[in-house]
């Protein structure tokens, strides 16, 4: 005979059940918390310790001297898994302590200058993990990414088909280029360089690309007044117009209109901004709507603008400009303050604008579509 409580006894049991470095107890929950499912418990990972660390990046090291890419590739993957489970925070920190970063550099400059195709496949996965650890390695020093070999292998990537790819090597190249201006120079003197940067806008990739685009772009220009001219020619300035128009994100709008402050520095540049028939109008309407420093460039466009074309044709951006409302906008952003340089050059603006709009009125040459009836006297 089975005593009732004996049977209960044996009904209850648990059995623990390992897998790899997983384990799992299955239990069986109380009556009025029972489901139909039986409750899996993953225990938790042990964090990667000093010494382990230390080793990986030792082996990642000795592997790449001896361009063993198969090892290579075993050992990066291995990195890349130990980021992204449970204690992946902490497991990074720890191998960028003892130089993992370091040993990605020296893998990527190996095995890039080798320009063969069986090595393409380690080669993005080393870049994917070097852009995903960005905020945690840029202190490491992203010097060693600046080699001939390096430089051609991201502007290779950066014109390949798989989007992430791209994506992942326009946050290395804007990171690369802010080292030095050396790098910069050496940059755009590979082909491809600026249709990649121009590409990953127009193909809209992503928001955090095309931020990074814009950002490379800015180095780029700033340093070297030539490629200025060459990016104008392969449609940057249509392309800021457009993003100004559809994307409706701060952060971007703020980039545009940082870039185009810098296109309007060269002549050759400035005449494409002129030619675009929706850039004044955009400026005016994003003075006091975006941001401090959207209203700095906004105001610095239109100066540089219609002080850098007075000799051609003095008062064609001053109209135009009035008949958007900017008379008005400058008056504001004098009343609300601004900073000095910003508020000089409202200051200039409002006085050829009045002059200008007392000129048309005393000639009466007012068009009806100029909307300037409403338009008050100066002072």
């Amino acid at each position: 005979m089975v005593l009732p409580w004996r049977s209960r006894r044996g009904a209850e049991r648990r059995n623990l059940l390992t897998s790899g470095d997983t384990t799992v107890s299955e239990t069986k929950l109380p009556a009025q918390l029972r489901s139909s499912r039986i409750e899996l418990v993953q225990s938790p990972r042990v964090p990667l310790t000093p010494r382990d660390a230390a080793e990986i990046c030792r082996r990642l090291e000795n592997a790449t001297g001896r361009e063993e890419n198969a090892e290579c590739l075993e050992i990066v993957s291995k990195i890349k898994n130990l980021g992204s489970r449970d204690n992946g925070e902490t497991n990074k920190k720890c191998l960028l302590q003892y130089g993992v970063v370091s040993a990605f550099y020296y893998c990527f400059q190996r095995f890039a200058s080798k320009h063969e195709e069986e090595h393409a496949f380690l080669l993005e996965e080393v870049l994917s993990l070097l852009s995903s650890w960005l905020p945690l390695s840029r202190t490491e020093g992203f010097s060693k990414m600046g080699s001939t070999a390096s430089l051609n292998t991201l502007v290779r990537f950066l014109n390949a088909s798989d989007a992430k790819t791209r994506q992942n090597a326009v946050f290395c190249i804007k990171e690369v280029i802010a080292i030095d201006k050396r790098y910069v120079y050496a940059l755009t003197d590979i082909e491809g360089a600026c249709e990649g940067l121009i590409k990953i806008i127009k193909d809209s990739v992503s928001t955090s690309s095309t931020k990074a685009s814009l950002l490379a772009i800015y180095r780029v220009i700033s340093c070297d007044n030539k490629t200025t001219a060459t990016l104008a020619k392969l449609g940057l300035v249509a392309l800021i117009a457009e993003m100004i128009v559809n994307n409706a994100e701060k952060s971007v709008c703020e980039r545009c209109l940082v870039v185009l402050n810098v296109v309007c520095d060269n002549e050759q540049s400035r005449e494409d901004v002129l030619r675009n028939s929706l850039i004044v109008p955009l400026l005016v309407k994003k003075i006091l709507r975006v941001s401090d420093l959207a209203t700095h460039c906004s105001v610095s466009i239109l100066w540089k603008l219609w002080r850098k074309n007075r000799e051609e044709d003095e008062d064609s951006v001053l109209v135009e400009a009035l008949q958007v409302g900017a008379f008005e906008k400058l008056l504001v952003v004098l009343q609300v303050g601004c900073e000095e340089k910003t508020k000089e050059r409202a200051s200039e603006l409002l006085r050829n604008l009045n002059r200008c709009r007392n000129k048309i009125e005393n000639t009466n040459c007012v068009d009806s579509s100029m909307h300037l009836k409403n338009v008050k006297k100066s002072f």
